[in-house]
């Protein structure tokens, strides 16, 4: 006789209940600082970097580079990001900012409240922030 499957539902499961409700309310804040999701992923990736190559930037967010240039040149139009030529010339190096890192900080600041909000419907504070914790380390 087989083993019982395990009980509960499935990671995936569990995070496709709570990604909708996260869109939801992420949405409208970055609709109010004028770059959409991709955007505010790709920025959120040069934060910490002074400078990323476009193959790295596409590697991180997972968008494919044709996509990736699409979005990168929208933000440069914007003053968000520059692009420049590595010193090889065979790439280009995307980098923040000054506008960039302003329009990322506050979206930022702006999502990390209402995710609070919502996470505090449901967890104590200690809890919200091992939660935070444990799916960092995922």
């Amino acid at each position: 006789m087989p083993d019982a499957p395990p009980s509960g539902p499935d990671l995936a499961a569990l995070l496709a209940r709570l990604f909708p409700r996260l869109m939801a309310l992420e949405e409208p804040i970055l609709a109010t600082t004028g770059v959409t999701m991709w955007e505010y992923a790709i920025l959120g990736e040069l934060v910490a970097d002074t400078a990323l190559s476009q193959v790295e930037l596409s590697r991180r967010t997972g968008r494919d580079t044709t996509r990736l240039g699409k979005h990168l040149t929208a933000l440069k139009s914007r003053g968000l990001v520059s692009r420049d030529r590595a010193p090889d010339g065979r790439q280009r190096t995307v980098g923040l900012t000054d506008a960039g890192r302003a329009v990322q900080a506050q979206a930022k600041r702006e999502i990390r409240a209402a995710e609070d909000a919502l996470l505090a419907e449901n967890l104590s504070p200690t809890q919200a922030a091992e939660l935070r914790r444990l799916l960092a380390a995922l």
